[in-house]
């Protein structure tokens, strides 16, 4: 057994690339970008069977955790800076990552939320991160097909306004970050043209194009579909085989004019800034 001396000179264990893949509300497209990456060799999805880990979406419930804590003892004020408790926890658990997978994977954790994206470059300074845009109308409906508005429960309004937020934070983040940092993807580019963003996601991350099969994109299943994954009236994710012609990018939009106003009124500015056409 080595001595402290010896432990303390040894070269640190190399660790796997962690990279963050969010969607600006849930059936933004995470699913699908997610598959197309985990079709290379080298990279990790859901990590410990960790399907999604919202950490930026729980800022402030970590905020107020914070307060309890500190305020059990008043004098670890002085010794505890904003968040700090929270980071800790953030960074045990990417350390849990980097000890438990080799160096030569790519490790992709998944959250189909953008809310608190701007506190990222702080909590995952050496961490890269994918954004998943989508037309506001298709992923608002997506939505609500999948979780159908109950009385007393969200408004078509407040799923507008989901979307509208998680978009603005999503411009936001990627307005504060390096081009090498963040990388921002269509869903509607990824369906159209799945080779060319599989190809510029592996330049991104700096994954091997030669060990990616191109060929198996065509089989990709489809997970979570709002309309083709439907059982017993409800969505399933359960992954089927992808129908012929199949392509969500678009879906057509029949809304009524009220929900048609509703939309431009909540979120038809953020649309026109997302790059969408009114």
């Amino acid at each position: 057994m080595p001595d402290a001396a010896g432990a303390a000179g040894a070269a640190p264990r190399a660790a796997p690339r962690i990279v963050f893949l969010h969607g600006v509300m849930p059936r933004s497209g995470t699913n699908y970008l997610q598959s197309l990456l985990e079709l290379h060799p080298d990279v990790v999805v859901n990590p410990h069977g960790v399907r999604e880990l919202p950490f930026l979406n729980t800022v402030e419930d970590a905020r107020i955790y914070e307060g309890r804590f500190l305020r059990l003892y008043q004098r670890n004020r002085e010794s505890f800076s904003d968040l700090e408790t929270f980071c800790y926890m953030v960074s045990g658990f990417l350390r849990r990552i980097e000890a438990e997978f080799p160096a030569d994977k790519t490790v992709v954790i998944k959250s189909p939320h953008t809310r608190m994206m701007r506190y990222f470059p702080y909590l995952f300074p050496t961490e890269r991160c994918l954004i998943v845009l989508r037309d506001g109308r298709r992923a608002v409906q997506s939505t609500i097909d999948t979780w159908p508005l109950r009385f007393l429960g969200r408004t078509f309004a407040d799923v507008c306004r989901e979307w509208s937020f998680g978009t603005e934070a999503a411009l936001e983040a990627q307005s504060r970050m390096s081009a090498d940092a963040c990388r921002l993807v269509r869903f509607e580019d990824a369906v159209a043209s799945p080779d060319g963003t599989a190809r510029d996601l592996l330049r991104f991350l700096d994954l091997s194009e030669e060990r990616y099969p191109f060929e198996r994109i065509g089989d990709l299943p489809i997970l979570g579909s709002s309309r083709v994954s439907r059982r017993d009236g409800e969505v399933s994710w359960t992954p089927v085989k992808k129908p012929e012609g199949f392509d969500p990018s678009k879906r057509q939009i029949d809304w009524s004019r009220k929900r048609r106003t509703v939309f431009d009124a909540v979120a038809g500015d953020m649309q026109k800034k997302a790059g969408y056409a009114a």
